[in-house]
């Protein structure tokens, strides 16, 4: 591995317009929905959830099913754990940003365990080092940047702004992006597109029964998320203590 001649312009390039996106979207706040939800464009979001159903049920289910029907379940484990290993430079970050010590040790633990079999096999699991999955929403929340309205996106589903903007800057800042070596450019991204077919593959009867059994699927899809999500910014605490999801703060 080795740092590519004129990356760092390249990284400062992107920092300046995603710093840039992220102060104009945050000042500019949307209505707030009178429901329990900010959920303010609900129409719209309806249309893309209606979009995304149609999708996977023409392309992305089968083309997961297909994945898993073909692909050795051995083969699938190793896609996944490949795929988490090239995440854990870029999760390392987000720990350092979210002044997370205890997170960062697990981080840097897994990536130099996981090392000794180049990322294919999870020993770092087996050992006990839990993996904090640690993303720049994550890290925006720990800052105190508003969640701002919800909205469905294409093919990716649900989200928020905030979780928006720390997808686009995890997938452009990744440091795995600027280390591997020329030719291998692409390689992230296409173990992280395998990674979620065969997880879109694993839990096809939950996703399917939300989608297409749900009396609202849009509806039910939306509360799972934003639960799950809050569950994950909060350290996993009670439902008590739990930051309002639906809040625009």
């Amino acid at each position: 591995m080795f740092l590519k001649s004129s990356s760092y312009t390249s990284i400062y390039r992107t920092i300046s317009v995603l710093i840039t996106t992220l102060v104009v979207l945050s000042a500019c706040a949307a209505p707030v929905s009178k429901s329990e939800f900010n959920d303010p464009y609900e129409s719209q979001n309806r249309k893309m959830h209606e979009f995304n159903k149609g999708l996977d049920r023409a392309l992305v289910g089968p083309t997961a099913k297909g994945y898993g029907f073909i692909t050795p379940p051995l083969i699938i484990h190793i896609v996944g754990n490949v795929a988490g290993f090239l995440g854990l430079p870029g999760q390392a970050v987000n720990n350092v940003l979210q002044g997370d010590i205890k997170g960062l040790r697990q981080t840097v633990s897994r990536f130099a365990v996981n090392s000794l079999t180049f990322g294919l096999g999870d020993l770092a699991t087996d050992a006990g080092i839990p993996d904090n999955n640690a993303d720049f929403g994550q890290t925006l929340h720990v800052w105190k940047f508003r969640q701002g309205v919800y909205h469905e996106l294409p093919l990716l589903g649900p989200s928020t702004e905030r979780d928006t903007i720390g997808f686009i800057i995890d997938t452009a800042l990744n440091p795995t992006n600027f280390i591997l070596p020329s030719g291998t450019d692409g390689m992230g991204l296409t173990f992280g597109i395998l990674d979620r077919l065969g997880d879109r593959n694993q839990y096809s009867d939950v996703i399917e029964d939300t989608l297409y059994n749900s009396e609202d699927s849009y509806a039910t899809a939306r509360s799972l998320y934003l639960q799950n999500r809050n569950f994950k910014l909060n350290g996993g605490v009670t439902e008590d203590s739990l930051e309002d999801p639906f809040a625009d703060f």
